[in-house]
């Protein structure tokens, strides 16, 4: 990777920009990385050959505009968004392939950066029809030296496909977790098993980070939705119980497929 990106800037230090930037001073020590937090001059990433936006969502689309008076047409540009096709909107003008990696760790924040925390898992690229190969290349190289394993997707496949395995998760456990916390309240809960605690995990998750993913992803979040509140209708409808059986059946496979499946 070092002679393809002697100089590279990340924006944003949090979970996943600190375990890039740990991950790079690791592997590759000789390249020369430049981390800017929030309140930084922008101005610094001037001069790299790699920059890598690992903001929040609505954060990074405020920056891109930004870049093209500060940077080389030769730099490229990656980000590691949740959701892309706002993005790349947003990246007109600059050499620029969005990213996802698809890691992440019980808290956030740099105290939780780890360089280990790509390591066998897959970060997917999403290049636009402009993108040049070779830029597809180079950033995969850079990928597979942090220890993951890229994968590429539209940016608009991306979105529709992770608001159902990744959007939608998040906004159902919360809802589900809000209407049981109203009705049972703190007495009925202490009565709750491991399965609620279980499927309660995403409960945890802030509020602000979601915003930006819901709003930059909300046609398919919508849809989304729409197709698991159908589902919902069919089981409270349901008199004789065949639409039970069929929801469950239809579960019990998808989720044998997840197992030996998910990436």
């Amino acid at each position: 990777m070092a002679p393809d990106f002697r100089r590279v800037a990340i924006v944003g230090r949090g979970l996943i920009g600190g375990s890039i930037e740990l991950a790079l001073r690791e592997r590759e020590p000789s390249v020369d990385v430049l981390a800017l937090d929030r309140g930084d001059d922008l101005a610094a990433v001037a001069g790299a050959d790699l920059v890598v936006l690992s903001a929040p969502i609505m954060e990074i689309i405020r920056i891109l505009p930004q870049l093209p008076a500060r940077l080389s047409p030769e730099t490229l540009v990656t980000d590691t968004g949740s959701t892309k096709a706002a993005i790349a909107d947003a990246a007109r003008g600059l050499r620029f392939i969005g990213g996802h990696p698809i890691a992440g760790a019980a808290a956030g924040g740099r105290p939780a950066a780890r360089a280990d925390l790509f390591a066998g898992r897959s970060w997917i690229l999403t290049p636009v029809a402009r993108a040049l190969e070779e830029d597809v290349a180079r950033l995969s190289g850079f990928v597979g030296c942090l220890g993951a394993r890229v994968r590429l997707l539209d940016p608009a496949e991306h979105d529709r496909v992770f608001a159902l395995v990744s959007h939608l998760p998040q906004l159902v456990v919360s809802a589900m977790m809000s209407a049981i916390g109203s009705q049972a309240g703190e007495e009925g809960l202490a009565l709750a098993g491991a399965g609620l605690r279980d499927s309660s995990r995403l409960a945890s998750s802030p509020p602000e980070i979601w915003r930006d993913i819901v709003s930059s992803n909300r046609e398919n979040v919508a849809t989304a939705l729409e197709r698991v509140i159908e589902e919902l209708r069919a089981l409270r409808d349901d008199e004789t119980g065949d639409a039970l059986q069929r929801t469950f059946e239809r579960a019990v496979r998808w989720k044998r497929t997840l197992d030996n499946r998910s990436i």
